[in-house]
């Protein structure tokens, strides 16, 4: 089964991690696949191709734990955000559809009189 976890790189007392597709019945820092992205935990940055990490991922490689909660932190980080347009910020679109409710419609907690 292939798996999708961190790789310990850089000296003793600074870890630095590459995220790799290895075998999972392979060692820590053994032979892999291919390589990802990478993890810094001194400095929090973090790099993904999240392309090549779906395109695992539909081959059937399963995620570690702690590379999915890393890819869901990569995700908000990146999440798309409102455009900027002139300067100005735009929110999602509004709905252009009308709302319609009955007359004798009262919120829950108004007493009819």
């Amino acid at each position: 089964m292939l798996r999708i976890r961190l790789r310990r790189m850089g000296l003793r007392n600074r870890p630095a991690y590459r995220v790799v597709v290895i075998d999972s019945r392979k060692a820590r820092d053994g032979e892999y696949l291919e390589s990802v992205g990478h993890y810094d935990p001194r400095t929090k940055l973090l790099e993904l191709k999240t392309e090549r990490i779906g395109h695992w991922v539909a081959k059937g490689a399963q995620t570690s734990d702690t590379v999915g909660r890393l890819l869901s932190r990569y995700a908000r980080q990146h999440a798309p955000a409102a455009e900027v347009v002139n300067g100005d910020s735009t929110a999602a679109p509004v709905s252009t559809e009308p709302v319609t409710t009955s007359k004798d419609a009262t919120p829950p907690d108004t007493p009819k009189e």
